[in-house]
């Protein structure tokens, strides 16, 4: 569900698409777009988005501990990442297992960027440039944002969308400096669940176990 300023009330969202129409699972991104749009979160607007998500993590929190299934991936994916003591080089998959290719067949660094010209890596003819993408995970690792290089949740974050940062900050480079604060206030919300639930109910930490791990690249 991709939020935007005038649909921030998650909890109601994630009721109607998980209880009422049956997803499974509920997971929510803020809109990816320039500042000054009608439909861009404001700062308030993230402040108020982390409360929604702290109070649906509540709710994920009393369902595991009463061993019942909750929707919410987001904690979900952050839990099972603390579990497995991710440190991330990279924020997501973009130019490494995850690329987008756009009706042309040109391929990109993920769907949000097919079609871009400056962001292609190949063809779906003549294959991916292994040289275009070693420059990009060269020049985008964590060690290279010097911004995060104090953050304590760099190991969650590793920066941020580059979508968000291209779109923000003009270069896929930069950090998502402008929600720092709410990665870093969901990361403590995660945080504390997961001591919460790792001493009250373990055995619920142990479906992370047997889950797939993606492979981590450093």
């Amino acid at each position: 569900m991709t939020l935007t300023r005038q649909t921030l009330d998650v909890r109601k969202i994630y009721r109607h698409l998980h209880d009422e129409l049956g997803f499974w699972e509920v997971g929510f991104a803020p809109v990816t777009t320039a500042p000054g749009r009608d439909y861009a979160i404001s700062d308030g607007g993230f402040d108020h988005l982390l409360s929604q998500f702290r109070d649906l993590a509540g709710d994920f929190l009393e369902a595991a501990l009463q061993n019942r299934h909750h929707g919410f991936s987001n904690i979900r994916e952050t839990l099972q990442e603390i579990h497995h003591g991710h440190a991330k080089a990279y924020p997501c998959g973009a130019g490494i297992g995850l690329m987008g290719v756009s009706t042309d067949g040109n391929v990109a660094l993920c769907h949000r960027f097919a079609g871009s010209d400056d962001h292609q890596l190949g063809t779906v003819k003549d294959g991916v440039s292994f040289e275009k993408q070693q420059e990009f995970l060269q020049s985008h690792h964590i060690n290279s944002k010097t911004d995060c290089s104090t953050c304590w949740a760099r190991p969650i974050c590793a920066g941020g969308c580059y979508h968000e940062a291209h779109t923000r900050y003009g270069s896929t480079n930069h950090p998502n400096l402008h929600y720092c604060e709410w990665i870093r206030g969901w990361t403590h919300t995660c945080l504390e669940i997961y001591g919460e639930i790792a001493e009250r109910n373990p055995d619920f930490l142990r479906q992370f176990d047997d889950e797939e791990v993606p492979e981590k690249v450093s």
